[in-house]
């Protein structure tokens, strides 16, 4: 008489990512975080109203693009840390968490209209500079308007989801991050990595800042993959990593080259100017 013995199933555990590895588990690290994005949007608004916090040349001044890297990366830290309870058409919720959602839009809302209220505020604060159009008033830009509206949209979407992120509870043992180092010293590790890119940016006035940050998730995932007893690397992300580096590098390249074409450009325009102000002698 044969005996059939089952077959038995065995899952491959998933992929272990970057995002996995810097997801924030602990209250004590979700508040971090929570802070920081607010901290960015901050620089944000800066960036568009004060031209100190704006990379390139004076001519040519635009927004830091750390920062416009930074926001929806840490907004994602944020919406992953709390398992996305704040999408309205969450499938999988229970009594507890709907009652965690709704608690976090009713705080949301009236810090939403304080937002609102700075945002008209920094709008006064950047009428001096507006354009005085063909009747009585001052008219802005359409470039500072899209700015404030999306500055308010980012603060509405974010607002949710840092109140529940704030109040929400330690995640339990199942549920903690696939990261190598302990969950403070990865959260100063990066906030220094982010910290260093922005201030590098402001002080170079260029885009190279971005490099430290990029490297700081990078060596973040490669430890989580290590921890979670996968290869820190493989062959097909091996070569998207590399392609992106290429990428980067060549980028790098193009900028710095039309910066010093810039700044010859402008050094030859002073020199010809200068000698055409010269009185000839004779003339």
């Amino acid at each position: 008489m044969s005996v059939h013995t089952p077959a038995t199933t065995t899952y491959e555990p998933a992929e272990v990512t970057w995002r996995d590895a810097v997801t924030p588990t602990s209250r004590a690290s979700r508040r971090r975080w929570t802070a920081c994005y607010a901290l960015l949007l901050l620089l944000l608004a800066a960036s568009i109203v004060d031209d100190r916090f704006a990379v390139g040349g004076a001519d040519d001044e635009r927004m830091p693009l750390i920062l416009i890297v930074a926001v929806p990366v840490v907004f994602g830290m944020l919406r992953r840390g709390t398992r996305r309870l704040t999408a309205l058409d969450h499938p999988d919720l229970d009594e507890r968490d709907i009652e965690a959602r709704d608690s976090a839009y009713r705080i949301a809302f009236p810090l939403l209209v304080l937002v609102m209220i700075a945002a008209l505020t920094l709008l006064a604060l950047s009428l001096p500079q507006a354009v005085p159009g063909p009747r009585h008033g001052w008219f802005l830009e359409s470039q500072a308007l899209i700015g404030i509206g999306l500055w308010i949209a980012l603060w509405a979407v974010y607002l949710p989801t840092g109140a529940l992120a704030w109040r929400e509870p330690d995640a339990f043992e199942s549920e903690t991050q696939h990261g190598g180092l302990p969950e403070p010293l990865r959260d100063a590790l990066l906030g220094l990595a982010l910290a260093g890119a922005i201030a590098l940016s402001l002080l170079a006035e260029s885009n190279t800042g971005l490099l430290p940050f990029v490297a700081a998730l990078t060596l973040l995932g490669a430890l989580g993959r290590r921890a979670a007893g996968q290869p820190m690397m493989s062959r097909q992300r091996k070569w998207r990593s590399a392609i992106g580096i290429v990428m980067i590098l060549v980028l790098l390249a193009i900028g710095l080259a039309a910066g010093a074409g810039g700044e010859n450009g402008d050094g030859e325009r002073e020199t010809s100017g200068k000698s055409s102000g010269q009185v000839q002698p004779g003339g």
